[in-house]
């Protein structure tokens, strides 16, 4: 399991509890009078704090009372609210605190604000109802109740930015968003850059198909059985991918491979980016990487490391050609493997994901005009094919990772703290368009969506020592859409992330066939049982022939699967409220959590 950060980025566990108890200047809280010690000052609490206050008017050890803090050079005073018989909650108590602080509001939207605040036990201040005031107006003001009685438990600063974000949750899907944004922006003729990263959030898999496809194409190269205009079209085509070098020759391609993969761990190792791409398919204890680090990571990199290098190099592209015996039955499988390694090591990458997008408008739907084109054609049909049929797990990981990268929910949270950000990101191109765009409907629309990622930001911010990390960004995957919300909970580490040992997941998305799905993980010590939430009569049935490579692909991480349930949700309840309902309503029992 990755690593799940807090929104806040590293930070210490004892500051997950919230922040200090203050005694801000008008704030209302609840007391309870425990001892008088003289001169008005008292032992009192309120919220499970202990204090000394001076006290403004005399109570009776023992009493409970509603009171307005004063703060001055002398110290916290508190001042008496008088109420209804002293009682803590009801439209009394709320009528008065709104008297007492010169609120004039008619509004019964204020009183069950307050109402709500107080059996929340959260504490009231002026300068709260002031702002809750404007939005408890109107057709909505039911529905704003909610969103600032939220904004107080999670201790968020009441401002307009903050309500709209909170708010914005309500607010349509991602999907249907950023659909009509791409089609304003290619109205205006304009704004290139934005409409190709919505390409992009749109083709998620291309990465890996680009990625696959060249694999292919490299061990069809490498197959002498294939006729040699076969041979050459791929090779071609390796050319137009940008892959091999227009300068390269065909019969010199082994040399000019071994040169690139060399050159590219080079520049790895002295900028110290080395990455495993896993073992060649021969299961030795070394794989390539492995090898070409004994002699590329030592202190000595003469003449004669480089060329032990190249021979280490020359010996895979060797098992990619098929002359290097192996311990795998399918030659065809070992070819694919070595490629696969090869290609890791290339450095290549972006060079062929840009040449490939270029390729693919070009000669995607066209009649081929060459063999190189009907080389391209085959090779993609056969790629998005196999995507289609059974996407593998750690490339399914893959494409979430580049949508969450490329969707930038935390963006201005990193830039603030100086963190490196990996290329430009969606909420980035959407800041820029909600402040400079010409036209009020993109600045206003770009705006909505990303208020709408900002809610799951705030959403994600809760003090208490459990962390909860909610994402949701859209998924676009072989013509089908859909939002995806991710929710994890778990204990917080000393290093400020989720422990993977003990933690919740919930996965919610709503599928075209299956409609309203909700998969439930709970993880005890690495043991992990899944409970999946969906109406359709023949789920437990249609999941039955996915469980065995699910439990598999869980006992390769370390994690052992326990059970699966299926459950058929309550009629009257949707599914989305399980993951996104209110989260106050939660009750922690060791390392569980209840939603």
């Amino acid at each position: 399991m990755a690593h799940i950060h807090g929104t806040g980025g590293n930070q210490p566990l004892s500051s997950a509890f919230g922040k200090p108890f203050s005694f801000q200047n008008g704030k209302i809280l609840y007391v309870k009078v425990h001892k008088l010690m003289g001169d008005d000052v008292a032992d009192v609490s309120a919220n499970g704090r202990r204090f000394m206050a001076r006290l403004e008017t005399p109570i009776k050890p023992g009493e409970r009372h509603w009171v307005e803090v004063k703060q001055t050079e002398d110290g916290v005073s508190l001042q008496l609210i008088r109420t209804p018989n002293g009682e803590g909650d009801g439209e009394g108590i709320a009528f008065k605190l709104l008297q007492h602080l010169s609120i004039t509001s008619k509004e019964k939207e204020m009183s069950s604000f307050i109402m709500e605040l107080v059996k929340n036990k959260i504490p009231i201040h002026k300068d709260m109802l002031v702002f809750a005031e404007k939005y408890l107006k109107g057709d909505e003001a039911s529905m704003n109740v909610k969103v600032l009685v939220e904004m107080a438990r999670k201790n968020l600063p009441f401002t307009d930015r903050t309500f709209l974000s909170m708010k914005s949750g309500e607010k349509g899907d991602f999907i249907s968003m950023l659909d009509t944004l791409k089609i304003k922006l290619s109205e205006t003729g304009r704004d290139s850059r934005t409409l190709q990263m919505l390409q992009k959030m749109q083709e998620p898999i291309m990465e890996n198909v680009s990625e696959n496809l060249v694999i292919k194409a490299l061990a069809r190269l490498a197959d002498n059985s294939r006729t040699f205009s076969t041979r050459l079209g791929h090779f071609d085509l390796l050319k137009s991918l940008g892959f091999f070098s227009s300068e390269m020759v065909m019969h010199q391609w082994k040399e000019g491979l071994t040169r690139m993969v060399l050159e590219s761990y080079s520049s790895l190792v002295e900028g110290n980016r080395v990455h495993h791409y896993g073992k060649l398919p021969n299961h030795s204890e070394e794989s390539l990487l492995n090898e070409l680090n004994q002699y590329l990571m030592v202190s000595d990199k003469g003449a004669q490391s480089l060329k032990t290098a190249a021979s280490v190099v020359e010996k895979w592209v060797n098992v990619l050609t098929g002359t290097h015996n192996t311990t795998v039955g399918d030659k065809n499988e070992a070819s694919l493997s070595a490629a696969k390694q090869l290609y890791g090591l290339s450095g290549r990458e972006k060079q062929v994901e840009m040449n490939f997008t270029k390729l693919k408008q070009m000669w995607g739907k066209s009649v081929p005009a060459s063999n190189q084109e009907k080389i391209f054609q085959i090779l993609l049909h056969e790629t998005v094919e196999e995507f289609t049929q059974q996407i593998r797990g750690d490339e399914m990981a893959k494409v979430l990772k580049k949508v969450i990268g490329q969707f930038g929910i935390n963006f201005e949270a990193q830039f603030h703290k100086g963190l490196e950000i990996q290329g430009q990101t969606l909420k980035e191109h959407l800041i820029g368009l909600s402040q400079h765009h010409t036209s009020s409907d993109i600045r206003q629309l770009a705006d909505d969506i990303v208020l709408k990622m900002n809610h799951q930001v705030l959403q994600s911010q809760d003090h208490t020592p459990f962390l909860t990390i909610v994402q949701q960004f859209p998924l676009y995957l072989f013509g089908r859409s859909t939002d995806i919300t991710i929710q994890w909970t778990g204990k917080e580490t000393d290093k400020g992330v989720i422990d993977e040992d003990y933690c919740r997941v919930l996965f919610y998305l709503n599928l075209e066939r299956l409609n309203e799905t909700l998969i439930d993980m709970q993880v005890q010590n690495r043991v992990i049982s899944l409970t999946v939430w969906n109406e359709h009569p023949a789920m437990e049935a249609l999941s039955q022939s996915y469980v065995p490579n699910l439990r598999n692909g869980l006992e390769m991480l370390e994690y052992q699967l326990s059970n699966i349930k299926f459950k058929v949700p309550d009629t009257h309840s949707e599914l989305s409220n399980k993951i996104l309902g209110d989260q106050s309503n939660r009750t922690y029992s060791g390392v569980d959590v209840k939603v």
